[in-house]
């Protein structure tokens, strides 16, 4: 949901994306969750309070912080006049980025990805264009008292049929827009499954101390494939399964035994598409019994007829210690 600048409260305000995919560019984005998982999170956690940000400080920020992250930072070409050009502000494992915050023609940026593709240092598979909505820059405008200006998120999607004939790079389109985050105590029992499931996901990210990819969608062999989490440990991936036991009255699906096999097979699509040792780990927060815990495991690989050649595991985290993580992510922010 969208919030109006008059009743944002100044002091909550966060970033979110709407996107919108041209050619597919947001599948194949997705098929690789690491690099989409750093481009949102740079996006959208500029590290100092938005209600002061400015465009051009914003663009400063991200600049810093993609090159950090060891992008390329703004390959270039030699145009016409024998000057160095740059085709994107940043360029990663064949993936470019172009921020679209300055009064461009948003179809002459979005060609310079067409251009990058004749020359193999620029070359790129997937372009991501990074735009604010319309009511984002007016918000904004409005917020910080600042200069937001530049396409919208609307004229850029709108400009692309123009150029079906001339662009066939895929595209994902970024558009940044603004929301009130929640300022009531967090209470699970009265939350969906879901936005738990994403509370659970931070708060395992502070117990392991690293970074987890989050909502995990990707495309294999015409088929969507979704996981919860991605942990990377070195040459494993940990496929984190999030199981609730008191977000709702149904018994969670993926440990039912007709479900755990169609589940596991998912797992092995996504290692045999990664190329990567893979461990499938269910996380069980609640009160799941010891009896319950050991019907269902018993030894990885054996329970209900596991698949040997995928690893299996779980962990067990009380409501308790969730609900202490959540007071404290409360009190610091």
């Amino acid at each position: 949901m969208h919030g109006t600048a008059g009743g944002i409260s100044r002091e909550k305000l966060k970033f979110a994306l709407e996107t919108y995919s041209y050619r597919s560019g947001e599948l194949l984005l997705n098929a690789r969750p690491r690099l989409k998982q750093e481009i949102e999170s740079t996006l959208l956690n500029p590290g100092v309070s938005i209600e002061t940000l400015s465009r051009d400080g914003y663009v400063e920020v991200l600049h810093a912080a993609f090159v950090q992250k060891g992008w390329e930072h703004r390959p270039s070409v030699f145009n016409a006049d024998g000057n160095l050009e740059p085709l994107m502000d940043f360029r990663k494992e064949r993936v470019g980025i172009r921020l679209g915050f300055q009064p461009n023609s948003p179809q002459i940026e979005l060609m310079k990805f067409q251009t990058a593709k004749r020359y193999p240092h620029t070359a790129v598979d997937i372009g991501v264009y990074v735009t604010a909505t319309a009511p984002c820059q007016k918000e904004l405008a409005e917020i910080t008292g600042k200069i937001w200006s530049g396409p919208t998120f609307q004229m850029v999607t709108k400009s692309l049929p123009t150029l079906a004939r001339l662009l066939d790079i895929p595209l994902c389109i970024m558009g940044l827009y603004i929301y009130e985050a929640p300022i009531q105590a967090i209470n699970p029992l009265e939350m969906s499954p879901e936005a738990v499931k994403q509370l659970v996901l931070e708060f395992l990210e502070a117990r392991y101390g690293k970074r987890i990819d989050k909502n995990v969608h990707m495309v294999h062999a015409g088929r969507d494939i979704y996981f919860d989490g991605v942990l990377s440990l070195g040459d494993k991936d940990v496929i984190l399964a999030v199981e609730l036991s008191r977000s709702s009255g149904n018994f969670p699906s993926r440990l039912l035994s007709d479900s755990i096999l169609r589940f596991v097979e998912i797992v092995r699509q996504y290692r045999n598409m990664a190329k990567r040792n893979v461990c499938l780990r269910f996380v069980l927060m609640g009160a799941f019994s010891k009896t319950f815990i050991e019907d269902v495991f018993g030894e990885a690989g054996i329970a209900y007829g596991w698949a040997e050649d995928i690893e299996v595991e779980y962990e067990v985290h009380s409501f308790e210690e969730f609900e202490a993580f959540l007071r404290e992510r409360e009190n610091h922010e």
